[in-house]
């Protein structure tokens, strides 16, 4: 019998929230910094949003006991900001091949993040985390461990527990557009992959290249597939199957508002924004990475015009193949990117700050009376009268539940259709978007 693999998860969500009650039982949580506050508030929100799609809101609520007033608490929408590139970082020795297109996941359940990396000659070499959490250090190079057996030419891995039976599974897309199929029939702790199974679960092979990525997309609990191509291209494959029995449908070509980049695009998927929904990064031959914006929600996706190298990352030498990784165990995501040479350049995402300066972040929304029953009013700096302000309004589950335009007048919004619980509140005002956790009692 398989156990639920965010039960990981969940425990550490159970210590933060500990460590959390204990400061506000002590009287010590009045004696931190805003920076530190808003930290701690921020990673038990990141838990709690992972979660809620696997444990019940009365499990997890025993869980935050005091702390669970903090799930209410407005947040202010913040993109990310990356530090300048650190070439080959926590003791990573390159391969002498060339390419190096890395992926992470917990192969030994552990809790820390172990490297797998395929390479030009279609080899995926292995990499330990022989350090912790917050302080990775990565082990000598296993070339094809587990059973795992070349590619013949490229191979550019993704990981997924595509069947959720708690172990992961790999992907290997290639040179000629094909995607190899790793099960997983190991445990946990010890990993064991079967010979691969070209283009499994209805998968129609990309032309030219095949880097495979996979994220929920609609939001339906399966896992959906991307796959980069090398004209730059991107195809999507919805899961018509289920969590445990996956089904591909027919490729599509460039969905939801998505445009091809300049050669061997390499998707990369995070709520970057912090919005509810998905975003997308794609590497491309040049160095440089495209941001793809997702307006829509995690139902229905709609991404924005490309941006180039955003939030601080700077082009990498030729070739650029992300993947983001909380690699330091600080609540946000890192980001890693492969190239020719088979370096690795890790940009730490610097968004939270603790300790740098007790001033209070700029108030942009405020949702109250928190918790609310019928109406929620709003206070929200920023943003011109005159400019239509619109909201959405997402479950703890992520699911979107309504819409619509706010009175400029009055700034509030009628809730008294919605059942308790917490929801996402959205708005967007010109340019502007504001985002507030707020409870419905």
């Amino acid at each position: 019998m398989y156990r639920n693999p965010f039960e990981r998860e969940k425990r550490k969500f159970r210590n933060l929230a500990t460590r959390v009650n204990r400061l506000l039982v002590s009287k010590e949580w009045e004696n931190l910094s805003i920076n530190t506050r808003t930290y701690l508030i921020r990673k038990l929100n990141t838990f709690y949003s992972k979660l809620s799609r696997f444990f019940s809101s009365a499990e997890l609520g025993k869980i935050l006991a005091a702390a669970a007033l903090f799930i209410a608490f407005p947040m202010v929408s913040k993109s990310q900001t990356f530090d300048p590139p650190v070439q080959n970082p926590f003791g990573f020795a390159p391969p002498t091949s060339e390419f190096s297109k890395p992926v992470f996941a917990d192969l030994d359940n552990d809790e820390d993040l172990d490297l797998l990396l395929g390479d030009y000659g279609g080899n995926i070499h292995f990499y330990e985390n022989t350090g912790t959490t917050a302080a990775p250090a990565f082990g000598p190079d296993q070339p094809n461990p587990f059973g795992l057996i070349s590619n013949g030419y490229l191979a550019f891995p993704a990981v997924a527990d595509i069947d959720n039976d708690g172990d992961v599974d790999l992907f290997v897309g290639g040179y000629e557009g094909s995607i190899l199929f790793f099960e997983n029939t190991g445990t946990v702790t010890t990993p064991a992959f079967t010979t691969p199974l070209p283009n499994p679960f209805g998968i129609v092979p990309p032309s030219g290249f095949a880097i495979p990525a996979f994220a929920d997309i609609d939001n339906d609990g399966d896992l959906d597939l991307f796959a980069g191509e090398y004209d730059g291209n991107t195809k999507y494959f919805v899961n018509t199957g289920t969590i445990t029995q996956p089904h591909f449908g027919a490729p599509v070509l460039n969905p939801f508002g998505l445009t091809a980049v300049l050669y061997v695009g390499t998707p990369a998927f995070a709520d970057l924004d912090h919005d509810g929904d998905l975003d997308l990064l794609v590497g491309e031959m040049y160095g440089n990475t495209r941001y793809f914006k997702n307006n829509g929600t995690p139902e229905v996706p709609a991404f924005a015009s490309p941006i180039t190298n955003p939030f601080g990352i700077v082009p990498v030498n030729y070739y650029c193949f992300p993947v983001f990784a909380d690699l330091d165990n600080d609540g946000d995501l890192d980001l890693m990117t492969g190239e020719l040479e088979s370096n690795l350049q890790y940009f730490e995402n610097n968004e939270i700050n603790i300790g740098v300066s007790d001033q209070e972040p700029p108030e942009e929304l405020v949702l109250f009376p928190n918790p609310a029953s019928d109406e929620v009013f709003l206070k929200m700096s920023g943003f011109n009268q005159a400019t239509s302000i619109m909201f959405k309004i997402f479950n703890n589950t992520g699911k979107f539940v309504k819409s619509g335009e706010i009175d400029s007048q009055n700034m509030k919004i009628l809730t008294s259709d919605l059942p308790a619980g917490i929801y996402t509140v959205k708005l967007t005002s010109g340019d502007k978007t504001h985002t507030g956790k707020i409870a419905i009692e």
